[in-house]
């Protein structure tokens, strides 16, 4: 039909977007560990602000006609019917866009980050330690668990900002919890990338059929 792309076309379209969008975080990674000096000290939502400051100032986000945001609310249909109060949302660390004119519409991908170490350690300043296995937990249960439930939209990934430790061993441990709790068909499997600064690329299938992609960014030294 006149007017309408082929689907392979569209296809093509939206893998090259999600690429593109992967370069953008791989290229911030790498200009972060680089320069910011990232540590054991810093807390998770500073580490997304210098992301999502990357990202935006980025020649190659204008280029690509990309946008950022962060901390992106995510509206169901009740708090837009007026039945539950907006601040219920939940939200997500970034939510990532372009417009396709062609198409007349507005492509979306999403990322939720989230701290990580191997094992316990203190940051300065602090008498407790941090939890590693805690922080395993919090992976499953509010980044992949929000993923497949439907909480946040399918299209994303999941980061794990390492800042303790090396990113094999503590997937061997979120895979410890995984089997624990009888989930052992989900847990995370070594996948390609073909992102040259997100290295260490990772991939879980779940029972729904959804599949998800998981990128651990190394700071730790």
């Amino acid at each position: 039909m006149t007017g309408k792309l082929k689907p392979y076309i569209a296809e093509s379209f939206e893998a090259s977007f999600v690429n593109n969008c992967l370069v953008l975080f791989g290229e911030a990674y790498q200009y972060i560990k680089e320069n910011a000096g990232i540590s054991i000290d810093w807390e998770e939502e500073n580490i997304s602000a210098t992301i999502f400051d990357y990202i935006d100032k980025s020649e190659n986000a204008i280029i690509w006609n990309i946008n950022i945001s962060d901390e992106h609310r995510l509206y169901y249909k009740e708090i837009l019917t007026g039945r539950k109060p907006a601040k219920t949302a939940a939200r997500i660390d970034f939510r990532i866009t372009t417009n396709w004119t062609e198409q007349k519409k507005r492509l979306e991908y999403f990322v939720e980050a989230k701290n990580l170490i191997e094992s316990d350690c203190k940051k300065a300043g602090r008498k407790t330690k941090i939890v590693a296995h805690k922080l395993h937990i919090r992976y499953v249960e509010t980044g992949i668990d929000n993923y497949i439930s439907g909480k946040y939209p399918q299209k994303g990934c999941l980061v794990g900002y390492v800042l303790q430790g090396e990113p094999k061993n503590i997937i061997n441990k979120i895979n410890a919890y995984l089997c624990n709790k009888q989930r052992t068909t989900e847990q995370l499997k070594v996948a390609s990338s073909t992102i040259y600064n997100l290295k260490f690329c990772y991939q879980s299938a779940h029972d729904n059929g959804i599949y998800l992609k998981h990128f651990l960014l190394k700071f730790s030294a």
